[in-house]
């Protein structure tokens, strides 16, 4: 019976090769997108899981309230509770800093940058990477190094290089390492896929930065490893008497949280395994994925599986029309009804396994696509297609073949042989048809809707008013040198560059590395408003080159003494003019931007007093995701002090961006050769924020074309089976007086009928899925009617020029021939 199927095959593509090439490519098409996708949901499923006891290890989340602000949660944690917290919990085995950051190696003058930071020792204990070369025990030496399989090649063309020398440059300070152990790349992607280089945390930094010494500072991430997976729920339980009992203190102690650190401040512990999900959901996540949009990639790949099966039926019942002889004469020469449905279920198996041999070749290709598009090492997984293929094969072949080989099998040859029609499958058959055509395309309209969406937020980001003006504007890295001398070098340099119009130094710029949050409190006759502000530190170049909009008030002035930001440690009572944003004034109770002018705001716990002298717009500096937040602007001249880690920007003219960008970086390589410093765009540093996006967007524009064509070939199905079936009826109108526009007419209504219904139910559905996604934005479009019309337009046009070839050969033949075949 197998030769028998086989040779059926061969034959049927040979007497009608479209019908089974449109077949086999729109099955093919849908199992190798559901292979991709079914791929890629894997892997980010798969997330951390290849952690040795990953069901132990924790990340240790900050959780924070303060005053005037909306809940926070971060990843990063004081290091200062690390010892605290091994030491009141038992049930903590490893505890691991990871100060995450951008490390620069020195090489012949040049730099390159490798993503890793500084870690404890025990980070190779407590997460036990695999080692190409080397042991555990690689950053036990203080000046031990530890690069990954990339980095090692990338520096070195070989990862044979235990014992070579290092040259780090971190912020201008040099020091010399020794490379003592290369990580194995791993296929399960977890975060240590992104690592390339990990060195040991200095231990002058212990000493003397505020990340290590203060419960107020988070620099970095902290990881624990837990006895056993149930000491979790133990731990958490235990962490804010832990919290009370370690980060109170009085007022003026600079390393405490204060009185009552538990009202503001909490610890959440977070596990490893369902991190990646987790992240999704908190302040500026640096690897979350958020698990609906996952599941919705993997939703659209079902989808395409079951469209390329729903051809396959409307193909099979239109050819139905072509093989009802066929099966009334193998009826009357003796085959039985089971016997010629377990025939045609068994041709649809083989065109199924085709369609899934030339599927699988097609996911080698789009796994490669998804993989550069995501960033992420997404590769072929044989074992699991192995697994995963033969099912398919199966579930495809006997849900696409069931239903025609039903009717196929059930014609009665005495029917078929008397009658000169050729046999429909009923209306039941017809509504079946025209149902799968519907589904089609509403699947394939609230996608084409999803990514126009998808698209207009986008663009509405990248060109939304980000309270500055961000063209001819080049912003660099934070400047490691706190010497005054050196500070004022810097911009006086950058200012001399050719196209330089000015240049100025601020604390903060859009995709800040660091953030200083003040509280302060106004007392005004309705009570006490108490702000966490974020502050900022600016120059008197600051408005030429960020031009942002003054709504109230004056900008800082040179000649007023009180502009100054003095040394509150030196001068406790001085009073110093600032400047806020416009959502600090509505968070201290302000009705008008002017009525914050001329107000004293005072700083808590240290009582320092500031006055408010004028007001700036937003500026958008942070993730379009979160609120703004209110922002405090001191004043720095230059003059008294140096600024901390300033981050320098450019106003420029005349000259193409890239070309500027050149100049700054030959004039800084000349004049600061030991300091690193790359500038960019705002939208280039933004990007961070909406890459994400930009990917999911490409993403569904794989799942829309994907379902688009599968559509496309199944209204191609329905018209080829529509013209088949009514030439008869065509002829006798053409006969009795129609015309061939009236024809085409009547034709084209009922072909696109399905498509219209299907984007009335396709609508309802994309507006709550996309109004839901909007509302993860501060900052976002309004969902008008402009994405759903042109989703409907394309729509028709699409299935009206898919139709219009058999239409117009319905309308224009002979009404003659047609009456003389029948």
């Amino acid at each position: 019976m197998l030769t028998t199927i086989f040779r059926s095959v061969v034959r049927q593509g040979r007497r009608h090769p479209l019908y089974i090439g449109i077949n086999v490519f729109g099955l093919a098409l849908g199992i190798g997108v559901f292979l991709t996708l079914a791929m890629l949901v894997r892997f980010e499923y798969g997330y951390n899981s290849g952690l040795k006891d990953v069901d132990r290890l924790v990340r240790v989340d900050t959780k924070s309230t303060p005053p005037g602000n909306t809940p926070t949660e971060s990843e990063s944690t004081s290091f200062y509770a690390v010892p605290f917290l091994k030491e009141d919990f038992p049930e903590i085995e490893e505890s691991v800093r990871f100060q995450e950051q951008d490390l620069q190696i020195q090489r012949n003058g040049e730099f390159a940058s490798l993503h890793g930071g500084y870690v404890d020792p025990s980070f190779m204990t407590t997460f036990q990477p695999a080692l190409m070369q080397g042991t555990q025990a690689a950053l036990m030496r203080p000046d031990g190094l530890v690069l990954s399989q990339s980095a090692a090649n990338r520096l070195f063309g070989t990862t044979n290089i235990l014992g070579r020398s290092v040259t780090l440059n971190n912020d201008g300070e040099i020091s010399q390492h020794v490379v003592t152990g290369v990580l194995r790349a791993s296929s399960i992607p977890s975060f240590l896929s992104d690592i390339g280089i990990l060195a040991p945390i200095r231990a002058e930094d212990e000493k003397t930065s505020p990340c290590y010494t203060r419960w107020a500072s988070m620099c970095g991430s902290v990881y624990l490893k837990l006895r056993q997976p149930s000491d979790i729920a133990a731990v958490q339980a235990r962490l804010r008497d832990f919290i009370i009992r370690r980060a109170s203190g009085s007022d003026d102690n600079y390393k405490s949280l204060g009185p009552h650190p538990e009202k503001t401040y909490s610890f959440k512990l977070v596990p490893m395994r369902d991190a990646r999900f987790y992240d999704a959901h908190i302040t500026e996540p640096s690897r979350g994925l958020d698990q609906n949009v996952l599941n919705g990639i993997g939703a659209i790949g079902l989808l395409a599986l079951f469209l390329a099966c729903a051809n396959v039926i409307n193909f099979g019942t239109a050819r139905s029309v072509l093989r009802a002889r066929e099966v009334a004469i193998r009826k009357t020469l003796g085959a039985t009804r089971k016997m010629l449905f377990l025939h045609f279920m068994g041709e649809s198996l083989v065109i199924t396994a085709c369609s899934a041999i030339l599927g699988f070749a097609l996911s080698e290709i789009l796994v490669q696509e998804i993989a550069s598009l995501t960033g992420e090492n997404i590769r072929i997984a044989y074992d699991f297609v192995l697994e995963i293929l033969p099912l398919t094969i199966l579930i495809c072949g006997c849900a696409s073949g069931i239903y025609p080989s039903l009717i196929l099998s059930g014609y009665q040859p005495a029917h078929i042989l008397a009658s000169a029609r050729m046999p429909s499958g009923g209306r039941k058959a017809a509504k079946l048809r025209n149902g799968l055509v519907i589904f089609q395309f509403s699947v394939s309209a609230v996608i084409i809707i999803i990514i126009l969406v998808i698209h207009q937020q986008t663009l509405f980001l990248q060109r939304a008013n980000q309270g500055y003006v961000t063209s001819g504007l080049l912003i660099g890295d934070m400047i490691p040198s706190h010497d005054i001398a050196i500070q004022r070098r810097i911009k006086e340099t950058l200012r001399t560059v050719p196209g330089v119009q000015a240049s100025t130094f601020g604390s903060l710029a859009p995709k800040p590395e660091e953030r200083n949050m003040w509280e302060f409190d106004y007392i005004s006759p309705h009570g006490t408003a108490q702000v966490n502000t974020l502050q900022d530190t600016v120059d008197n170049d600051y408005v030429s080159v960020y031009q942002p909009q003054l709504i109230a008030g004056r900008w800082f002035d040179l000649s007023r003494g009180q502009d100054q930001m003095p040394n509150w440690n030196k001068n406790p009572n001085t009073i110093s003019n600032v400047v806020i944003n416009a959502t600090a004034v509505s968070r201290f109770g302000f009705i008008k931007f002017s009525d914050a002018i001329g107000k004293i705001i005072e700083s808590n716990p240290n009582h320092f007093k500031a006055r408010i002298i004028g007001v700036l717009d937003d500026m958008r500096f942070e993730s379009p995701r979160e609120p703004v937040r209110p922002r405090i602007l001191f004043f720095n001249s230059l003059t008294v002090h140096p600024y901390f880690k300033p981050i320098p920007a450019v106003r420029f003219s005349g000259v193409p961006v890239m070309q500027m960008e050149q100049r700054l970086q030959q004039v800084w390589g000349r004049n600061f050769p030991n300091i690193y410093i790359e500038f960019q765009t705002p939208t280039a540093r933004m990007e961070y924020y909406v890459h994400g996006d930009e990917q999911r967007e490409h993403i569904f524009t794989l799942g829309a074309c994907t379902a688009v064509i599968i559509a496309v070939l199944g209204l191609y199905g329905l018209a080829s089976f529509a013209a088949a079936r009514r030439v008869y009826e065509i002829g006798i109108r053409k006969t009795l007086g129609a015309t061939a526009k009236q024809i085409m007419l009547l034709l084209l209504t009922e072909f696109l009928r399905p498509v219209i219904i299907a984007c009335i139910i396709a609508c309802p559905i994309a507006w709550v899925l996309m109004r839901e996604w909007l509302s993860g934005f501060n900052e976002r479009i309004t969902l008008g009617p402009t994405p759903f019309i042109i989703a409907l337009f394309s729509a028709l046009l699409i299935a009206t020029l898919t139709v219009l070839g058999q239409t117009l050969r319905l309308a224009y033949s002979e009404p003659a021939r047609a009456l003389k075949t029948e």
